[in-house]
């Protein structure tokens, strides 16, 4: 017999807002070489939405393969989100629109995914919880 448990709503809600949140985290470390955003916004492209890629990969896998999702990790990537949203205004004064539409548009969806990660994790942690 296979002692799988089934996966719940609340844990494929984390799962699948987290891949969202890596894929959005690739785009912005793409979007440096596809839109030629150069000098340190570039830069921070490239190391911001890497490091997002990769927390919100861990944060999958995590979820889907041990049943346990992290409120600090989908934390973590709000905030992430929230930076990426506004970083070319408040710490590189960028005004090309172009990277204030990718970076504000990508920042906020991460943001919003991770939240709801977030309550997803609450939901599967009460959910644990009330089964024990």
């Amino acid at each position: 017999m296979s002692r799988t448990r089934p996966a719940d709503s609340s844990s494929v809600l984390v799962e699948r807002t987290a891949g969202l949140s890596a894929a959005l985290g690739a785009f912005v470390m793409v979007s440096t070489a596809v839109f030629t955003i150069t000098g340190t916004m570039g830069i921070h492209n490239v190391l911001v939405g890497g490091l997002t890629a990769f927390l919100a990969s861990v944060h999958a896998y995590r979820t889907g393969e041990q049943r346990s999702p992290s409120i600090v990790l989908a934390g973590i990537l709000a905030v992430l989100g929230i930076w990426i949203a506004v970083a070319p205004t408040v710490a590189f004064g960028v005004e090309r629109e172009l990277v204030l539409g990718i970076n504000g548009v990508a920042g906020a969806l991460i943001a919003v995914l991770s939240l709801a990660g977030v309550y997803g994790s609450i939901k599967t942690s009460s959910a644990n919880t009330t089964a024990a």
